[in-house]
């Protein structure tokens, strides 16, 4: 019963905390976000950051990559709804980081991509693709170095003998989040190794 009573209290002035920073945040006029669901929820990330709360990690969602099917809108078409859903990406992000470019804001944020699977690389037959093994991240903000890291995949490497998967991971997730934690957020090996230590290969990630 302390244990449930604690947790109310401990509730209550998180959400105050929260309440407060965005009472007093706002956001720039510069800004136009899109009327997406991931635009807003950049946009209140946004706020709360100009509003002082001091929160080092935001995680924002946007659904709708399991595209089993028209992924593409025809055969040959880029167009479909994967063409979409990176459009939303696109603006989201442009606006949420116009936004921070207002004031400096945008020399302290950084932000990462990622997903629970990837795509295959053989479409299935409805125009669209099924789970795989591998898929690309987007690392984004002021502070870091743009450009691709890692090279083009092999597909060649997808073929009927392995279910069409693209196999060869160049970059393990956790060496990404490792990394950004570390170069960006300043943790030390132990951090990183309580989080991330790879026991099946006895691989640290720092």
């Amino acid at each position: 019963l302390q244990y449930i009573i604690d947790t109310d209290i401990l509730s209550n002035q998180y959400s105050q905390v929260i309440s407060t920073a965005f009472n007093n945040g706002a956001n720039s006029n510069t800004a136009n976000y899109p009327d997406t669901n991931l635009a807003d929820q950049l946009k209140t990330v946004a706020r709360l950051i100009r509003g002082g709360i001091e929160t080092k990690v935001f995680m924002v969602k946007l659904g709708g990559f399991d595209t089993h099917n028209n992924q593409n809108q025809s055969s040959g078409d880029i167009q479909g709804t994967h063409s979409e859903l990176l459009n939303t990406l696109s603006g989201a992000i442009e606006s949420f980081m116009t936004d921070l470019n207002s004031d400096n804001l945008a020399d302290d944020v950084l932000g990462i991509t990622f997903s629970e699977f990837g795509r295959k690389a053989k479409e299935n037959g409805s125009l669209g693709t099924d789970h795989g093994e591998i898929a690309p991240m987007f690392v984004f903000g002021n502070p870091v170095n743009g450009g691709v890291s890692g090279t083009n995949v092999d597909l060649s490497e997808a073929t009927d003998d392995n279910n069409f998967q693209l196999e060869t991971v160049q970059f393990d997730y956790r060496q990404t989040l490792g990394t950004l934690l570390q170069n960006f957020l300043g943790a030390d090996d132990t951090v990183i190794d309580s989080a991330f230590f790879n026991f099946s290969t006895d691989q640290s990630f720092a």
